[in-house]
């Protein structure tokens, strides 16, 4: 039997709020051409998925976006039916914007737990 474990973790090194903050700006401050393509979310991420399974398939985005996600992404299967979108430059999973807030608080209570020895 498997049972799922959840923990509510408060981190106190940035809000939630502030960081959202952050990246609104950001991306509010680029191209509107460039603003889908800064930081991938979700839904993004999944358009990119659906683009490298089918990539003859053009009716999932426009010429440009399609060539430009079978250009900068690939394909890793974990398991059996189960991908993860790849940068191909540097081999590392893509993060989606949403799940940054984790990320980056988890590393930051690794990294100062960690600092001093």
């Amino acid at each position: 039997m498997f049972v799922a474990i959840c923990f509510i973790i408060k981190y106190t090194f940035i809000s939630r709020d502030t960081f959202n903050g952050i990246i609104e700006r950001y991306i509010g401050n680029l191209p509107m051409s460039k603003q889908e393509k800064a930081l991938i979310n979700l839904n993004f991420l999944n358009k990119i998925k659906e683009v490298l399974l089918d990539p003859k398939n053009n009716t999932i985005s426009n010429k440009n976006t399609h060539s430009w996600i079978k250009k900068k992404f690939k394909l890793k299967e974990i398991t059996p039916g189960d991908y993860r979108v790849i940068v191909v430059a540097n081999n590392n999973p893509v993060l989606a914007v949403e799940n940054m807030y984790e990320v980056l608080c988890r590393t930051h209570a690794e990294i100062t737990q960690h600092s001093g020895q």
